[in-house]
């Protein structure tokens, strides 16, 4: 009886210092820039690396969420923003730029033709634009969405340098569970 109480001080003494002399693991906690806002791909995009050189990577394609960290990468004109370490996608395929449109304009499809039951979208109203301009048929286009059009001589697109505001339209939270 009286070796088990030797062992078992032994043991709390021995826990004891163990427990003193530990290192303390650091706990960090993640700020608001550590964190990815989640942003669709709107157009099929490539990831490239901080000098603007694509990447083995596979492309994500359109409709795909893409997490985004606000650091935006300039390489020449052309603006890139962070999806990891050493990884980045072009800023127009997944933030986009909005613009106000000069004239009324229609919806039209990857096909080129115009979207029956879509509407019209009116003059001097906002649109955000994606990617670059896509020839279809012969006339030039801006992606508006996952498949959707507007005539680019309808759209009239601000000259300037992008700013990294994660509040535009198709930004989430959460990853895309599908």
């Amino acid at each position: 009886m009286k070796l088990k109480r030797v062992w078992l001080v032994k043991l709390i003494f021995v826990l004891a210092f163990a427990i003193i002399l530990a290192p303390k693991a650091k706990t960090t906690v993640a700020s608001d820039a550590d964190k990815p806002f989640y942003k669709n791909a709107m157009v099929n995009t490539y990831v490239y690396d901080e000098k603007g050189k694509r990447t083995k990577d596979r492309k994500i394609l359109a409709g795909k969420a893409v997490g985004c960290y606000s650091l935006i990468n300039y390489v020449g004109d052309k603006p890139y923003i962070m999806i990891g370490q050493n990884k980045y996608v072009a800023y127009m395929n997944v933030v986009g730029l909005d613009c106000q449109l000069n004239h009324n304009s229609y919806i039209y499809s990857s096909s080129g033709k115009r979207m029956k039951n879509s509407g019209v979208l009116l003059k001097n109203g906002s649109v955000t634009v994606y990617g670059g301009k896509k020839k279809i048929n012969g006339s030039k286009y801006w992606a508006i969405g996952v498949g959707l059009y507007v005539k680019a001589s309808n759209v009239e697109t601000p000259k300037g340098e992008v700013t990294s505001d994660p509040n535009t339209q198709n930004q989430t939270t959460e990853p895309q569970t599908s």
